[in-house]
C-alpha cells in the first residue's frame, strides 16, 4: 500500500512538472495514471488534489474545456463528501472558470454568486468571483455591469500583489470601456498591459479571452482607425500603476 502511495505521488508530481515544462500530452498522461492509482486506493483527498491539477492543465495548456470541467466537478464532489470547505471553494473556482470558457453564462453566473458568498472577506476568492461575474456580463454584452465587476475584481486583486492577475482585470476594464463607447481609454489600458507583459517576458493566450479581446479591443482599434496606433503607444508609455489608476477611475 505504501509503495502504491509513493508511486501515485510520483506520477502526480511528474505529470504536473512535465506539463509545466511544455509537454502537455505527456504530463496529462502521467497525471491521469496517478489519478487512476489514487482512485484505486480510495484516497479522496489526494484524488481531489490531482483532479484539480489536471483541470487547470486541461483548460490552459491542452484546451480541452469539457474534460477540464469533468475533472473540476469530480474534485468538487469529493471535497464536499470530505467536508473540506476550503478545497470545495478551490474546486468551485475551477468549475466557474471552465463554464465561462464554455460560454455557459447562466450556470457560471449562478455558481460565481455562490463563490462570492463563500468568500467571506477572503480577497482572492472575492477576486475570482467578481472576475467571473464580469466575464459573464461581458459575454452577454452588458459592458456597464462588466466594468463595475472588473473594477471590483481589480480592487480585490491589488492586495494580493499578483501583477498578472491584476493585469487581466485591467484588460477586462479595457474591453468594457470599448463597449461603453470609450475606445481611447480601451486602447490605452490594453496597450499598458501589452507593455507590462513584454517587460515580464510573458505571453499569455486563452482562447475565450483572446476572442473577447478581439471582439471589444479589436472593435475599438477599428473605430479609431488611423489614430489607433498613437493611442496604443500612449498606453504602452504608461506605468502599470498609472494604468491601474486609469482603470479604477470613474469616467
Amino acid at each position: 500500500m505504501e509503495e502504491s502511495v509513493h508511486g501515485a505521488r510520483a506520477l502526480t508530481a511528474a505529470g504536473a512538472l512535465t506539463a509545466r515544462s511544455g509537454d502537455t500530452e505527456a504530463g496529462r498522461a502521467l497525471l491521469e495514471r496517478g489519478i487512476g492509482v489514487w482512485s484505486a486506493l480510495d484516497n479522496r483527498d489526494e484524488l481531489a488534489s490531482a483532479l484539480d491539477t489536471l483541470g487547470w492543465l486541461l483548460i490552459y495548456d491542452a484546451g480541452d474545456d469539457q474534460a477540464s470541467l469533468d475533472a473540476f466537478e469530480r474534485s468538487l464532489g469529493l471535497r464536499g463528501r470530505l467536508g473540506d470547505a476550503a478545497g470545495e471553494t478551490r474546486a468551485l473556482v475551477g468549475v466557474c472558470q471552465v463554464l465561462v470558457a464554455l460560454g455557459d453564462v447562466g450556470r457560471a453566473e449562478s455558481l460565481s454568486l455562490d463563490l462570492l458568498e463563500r468568500a467571506a472577506g477572503d480577497p482572492r476568492t472575492e477576486h475570482f468571483a467578481y472576475h467571473f461575474l464580469a466575464d459573464c456580463a461581458l459575454i452577454r454584452g452588458d459592458t456597464a455591469e462588466a466594468e463595475r465587476r472588473y473594477r471590483q475584481s481589480l480592487q480585490a486583486a491589488l492586495p494580493l500583489g499578483d501583477v498578472i492577475e491584476t493585469s487581466f482585470e485591467v484588460q477586462g476594464v479595457a474591453m468594457a470601456a470599448a463597449g461603453n463607447g470609450d475606445p481611447e481609454r480601451a486602447l490605452r489600458l490594453a496597450g499598458a498591459v501589452a507593455a507590462l507583459w513584454e517587460s515580464l517576458g510573458t505571453s499569455l493566450s486563452i482562447a475565450f479571452w483572446d476572442a473577447l479581446l478581439e471582439r471589444y479591443v479589436g472593435a475599438a482599434r477599428s473605430e479609431l482607425a488611423g489614430e489607433a496606433d498613437a493611442v496604443w503607444a500612449e498606453g504602452r508609455a504608461l506605468t502599470f500603476d498609472d494604468a491601474v489608476e486609469l482603470a479604477l477611475k470613474l469616467e
